[in-house]
């Protein structure tokens, strides 16, 4: 019985290895298009602004669960503040100055 175990073994575990893995979902990502605004202007640099607010406000709308944690789930605004921090933090240097520039 045991010599049957033992040639068994690498059957299943030949299988558990050719098992496929469920498909997982892709990570969402934030993209905002800034090639077509002027920087150098206060009206480019305020648009840019906008188009991160509604990109930001957008994906807070969808994965607000997966951004903040349990306990303070129902702070307002916590998910805007801490992903517009992250997404500021990512962006090219030049650009991130435009972006604080008023």
């Amino acid at each position: 019985m045991r010599s049957i175990l033992i040639l068994c073994l690498p059957l299943v575990l030949f299988g558990a290895c050719a098992a496929r893995l469920p498909d997982q979902a892709k990570e969402p990502a934030l993209r905002v298009s800034y090639g077509d605004l002027a920087l150098d202007t206060r009206a480019g640099r305020t648009t840019l602004r906008a188009r991160i607010e509604a990109t930001v406000r957008a994906y807070c709308r969808a994965n607000d669960r997966d951004v903040a944690p349990q306990l303070i789930r129902n702070k307002a605004g916590y998910c805007v503040e801490m992903v517009r921090r992250s997404f500021v933090a990512e962006m090219p240097h030049q650009l991130r100055r435009r972006y604080y520039q008023r």
